[in-house]
C-alpha cells in the first residue's frame, strides 16, 4: 500500500550517502521517490532478485538475511532502524540483490529507483562527481574495516590453533 509519507531534507542530511548533496538537491530526490508500507515479516527485497534502487527506512526495523552460497543456509546478519538505508550497491552495479531484507515490524520505506537516481546524477556533472567520490571514500573505509577485521580474526584463529597444538603436545 503506497502512502504519502515522505522523508524530510533533515532526515536525508543524516544519511551518510547523501551528505554530499545540497538542500535543493535533496528536495529533488524527495520528489523522485515513492513511499510504501510493509507489514511485519514481509520481504522488501529478496537476495538475487534483479531490482535496482535505494530504500530509506522512515519507520520500523528490518532484518538483513544472507544465504551461504555453499550450504544454502540463511543467516541473520543484522538489523537496520529508522533513518538508515539499504540498496545503495544497486545504484552502481547491475548485480542482483546481495541480501534479503525483511520487515521485522510494520515499516514505512521510501524508494528511489536506480533509473531516477541516475537521471538525477546525469543532470549535473559536478553533482555526479561529488556522489561517486563519496562512494569511493565510503568503499575504501569499508575495505579498511574489513581488512582490519580479517587480520584480527586470522590472528585469533592461529592463536587458538597454536595453543591447541601446544596443549596436545604437552599431553603426549
Amino acid at each position: 500500500m503506497v502512502t504519502t509519507k515522505k522523508p524530510t531534507i533533515d532526515m536525508l542530511k543524516e544519511i551518510q550517502l547523501f551528505k554530499v548533496f545540497q538542500d535543493h538537491e535533496l528536495q529533488q530526490l524527495i520528489g523522485m521517490g515513492a513511499s510504501a508500507s510493509h507489514e511485519a515479516y514481509s520481504n522488501i527485497v529478496i537476495e538475487g532478485e534483479l531490482s535496482w534502487g535505494l530504500y530509506l527506512i522512515l519507520e520500523g526495523t528490518v532484518g538483513i538475511l544472507k544465504a551461504n552460497p555453499v550450504s544454502g543456509n540463511v543467516y541473520d546478519v543484522g538489523q537496520l532502524q529508522e533513518g538508515t538505508y539499504f540498496g545503495e550497491m544497486s545504484l552502481v552495479d547491475e548485480n542482483g540483490r546481495s541480501a534479503t531484507v525483511r520487515a521485522l515490524t510494520d515499516c514505512q520505506v521510501f524508494y528511489i529507483s536506480k533509473e531516477s537516481f541516475l537521471q538525477f546524477l546525469k543532470a549535473n556533472q559536478e553533482r555526479k562527481t561529488r556522489f561517486y567520490e563519496k562512494c569511493i571514500k565510503d568503499l575504501v573505509e569499508r575495505l579498511r574495516e574489513l581488512n582490519d577485521g580479517y587480520v584480527i580474526s586470522q590472528y585469533q584463529l592461529w592463536k587458538t590453533a597454536l595453543k591447541k597444538e601446544d596443549n596436545e603436545g604437552e599431553a603426549a
